[in-house]
């Protein structure tokens, strides 16, 4: 699968890093293209440890009134978490599920539209609406196909440099779940139609010095409010948490070449109630993951 995807994604990312030349309102732009490995991923519906490859593009932007924001994963898994195109014995060591995870943010700025301050107060420099959607497809047994959208406010927090982003959402989510039970007629809904939720958002870069290396510490974090049943066939789901932070040094600038281009690091992944489900109805619902990760700077 990331065979198949990486071309794509190379020639996406060479078409991006000229973009802003073409598009006078951005005010900066960063394609960023990397490829990350995770050796203790978990999956719902598995207890053991997944192997997952993952390659991911992601793009952020300034215009005149706000940002930009997308993230496009393509991640494959190792054969614990099996491919339900292979074969329906589930338990047999056949090839590994694939995913594709996209997700867009847009920000409108409430001191950038109004030329104002008045969006400015103590620790906040900036109050914005933020909108945006998920969408994801697996093909494993759980047979995850999530959509997603989001609205709320975003505080952009006055940092020396770097930023910080705090986002209150609400979040409406539809979403299917291959362990739903069916009866001996095979009469079932596997689709998922949730509640509204409350969802947070946060995301940060804070870049610093140690001697001569040059550091970043970065990542994203999430909390989903419970959504309860999906259908009559689903159980109630749990608060869900996400946390996804990494220490990367810039290799380009150490290496002597042009600061800002190439980052290599490590970082940790914890998940809790993965997609919101829990045990013990279902296992491989807690994640602590340790990552490698390498990538290029288009911009």
């Amino acid at each position: 699968m990331l065979k198949k995807i990486l071309p794509s994604l190379v020639a996406l990312c060479a078409g991006m890093s000229v973009a802003p030349a073409f598009a006078g309102d951005f005010l900066w732009s960063d394609t960023y293209l990397n490829y990350r490995y995770l050796w203790q991923d978990k999956q719902p519906g598995t207890a053991k440890d997944v192997r997952e490859h993952a390659i991911n593009l992601s793009h952020a932007d300034a215009w005149d009134y706000g940002q930009n924001f997308f993230s496009l994963d393509v991640e494959q898994f190792s054969h614990q978490d099996p491919s339900n195109s292979v074969t329906g014995n589930f338990n047999s060591k056949s090839t590994g599920s694939g995913e594709f995870y996209g997700l867009f943010r847009s920000t409108f700025s409430g001191n950038k539209i109004f030329a104002t301050k008045a969006f400015a107060f103590g620790p906040i420099k900036d109050v914005g609406l933020e909108v945006g959607a998920d969408w994801c497809t697996q093909n494993d047994q759980f047979a995850s196909n999530k959509k997603m959208i989001v609205v709320g406010p975003q505080f952009a927090v006055d940092m020396p440099k770097g930023f910080w982003d705090v986002s209150l959402h609400i979040a409406k989510e539809w979403n299917t779940n291959g362990f739903h039970s069916y009866d001996n007629n095979g009469n079932g809904d596997s689709s998922d139609n949730f509640d509204l939720v409350p969802e947070l958002e946060t995301s940060w870069l804070y870049p610093f010095n140690v001697g001569p290396v040059p550091l970043k510490f970065t990542g994203y974090a999430n909390v989903i409010g419970p959504k309860n049943k999906g259908s009559s066939a689903d159980t109630k789901h749990a608060n869900e948490y996400l946390a996804h932070p990494k220490l990367m040094v810039d290799v380009g600038a150490i290496a002597g070449g042009a600061p800002g281009k190439i980052d290599a690091g490590v970082g940790y992944e914890y998940w809790l109630n993965k997609f919101g489900s829990h045990k013990p109805d279902t296992e491989g619902t807690v994640q602590h993951a340790v990552f490698f990760e390498v990538g290029y700077h288009f911009n």
